[in-house]
């Protein structure tokens, strides 16, 4: 039976955004940001976009356009996309972090050092990981022509250094921005709903497969274990999708934010978005000792103008 993709308001509770995706893999948040915030971004983007010839080989079906790095390209953008309040409540909900990020989330007692080496946690309850942090990011515009993107899940590229286990913690979280609507016609991002839940090795059949259409500033999200892939566009203007996704902080990050947003712009963001970027230490993994607050951007890292 084909699933649909369940819609939800910006005035729902996100704890029933976080249960659809953990059920089914997949929501949209509708609306979530004014389409004129979303034209401010994409001015930002155009320019460099415009540049390029469509392109991106067999697995995106050559008809694509795209520029990485957003979160070094202005504040803005870390503004409107990584500090949405309704984005890390659904973050937090999913991820399970020991440290929350959404300024409503109730702050978890902290695990002693040592527990860390002992403790059994429940992943439905967590915590899943010390925090979570910026995956990847990249704006992509589909042209007209090409073909379907390969059905694929995110969390295939930590293969063969981890196994599914459908009961066991999510690993990561994706988001996609509708920067222009999406539509059938225009290609919106494809998705098997319910793929989270599959064994390994089952595949998903055409049958099964529904198109995220959404109006500008609405957003997919969805987990790394759900099959998905962009759509073929038959219209002539562009349809544009600014994609982000946050992963637990003991996996390596899809994109190396730290060359992608170098510390002289990262130092001019707000604490919680270079939190997010990456720049954050756990309480075993990436440790420098002495840091307050466990904020890596700290003048003891020996930058005093930090």
């Amino acid at each position: 039976m084909k699933l649909a993709i369940q819609r939800f308001r910006t005035s729902d509770n996100m704890a029933d955004v976080v249960a659809e995706i953990r059920t089914n893999g997949v929501a949209v948040l509708e609306n979530l940001f004014k389409p004129e915030a979303m034209d401010q971004l994409m001015a930002k983007l155009t320019p460099e976009l415009d540049k390029q010839e469509p392109a991106g080989g067999q697995f995106f079906g050559n008809r694509k356009r795209s520029v990485t790095a957003l979160f070094a390209r202005g504040a803005a953008f870390s503004e409107h996309l990584l500090l949405n309040e309704c984005i890390l409540e659904v973050m937090d909900g999913i991820l399970l972090p020991e440290h929350p990020m959404a300024s409503s989330a109730p702050a978890r007692d902290p695990v002693p050092f040592e527990a860390h080496f002992q403790r059994q946690i429940d992943p439905k309850v967590g915590p899943n990981c010390h925090h979570y942090r910026l995956n990847a990011s990249v704006a992509m515009q589909v042209c007209k022509g090409g073909s379907n993107q390969v059905l694929h899940q995110d969390e295939s590229r930590y293969l063969p250094y981890f196994v599914r286990d459908p009961e066991g913690p999510e690993l990561t979280l994706a988001v996609m921005v509708a920067a222009s609507e999406f539509t059938e016609d225009n290609g919106a991002t494809r998705f098997v709903p319910g793929s989270n839940r599959w064994p390994a090795g089952r595949l998903p059949e055409d049958q099964e497969v529904i198109q995220a259409t959404m109006a500008k500033g609405s957003v997919a999200l969805w987990l790394g274990s759900v099959y998905h892939g962009l759509g073929t566009s038959r219209v002539d203007e562009p349809r544009n999708g600014l994609i982000y996704s946050f992963g637990v902080d003991h996996l390596t990050q899809e994109e190396n934010q730290f060359m992608a947003v170098p510390w002289e712009i990262a130092r001019e963001l707000p604490k919680r978005a270079q939190q997010l970027i990456g720049y954050r230490q756990s309480v075993a993994l990436n440790f420098i000792e002495g840091l307050e607050d466990e904020h890596v951007l700290d003048v003891r890292v020996g930058r005093a103008d930090v």
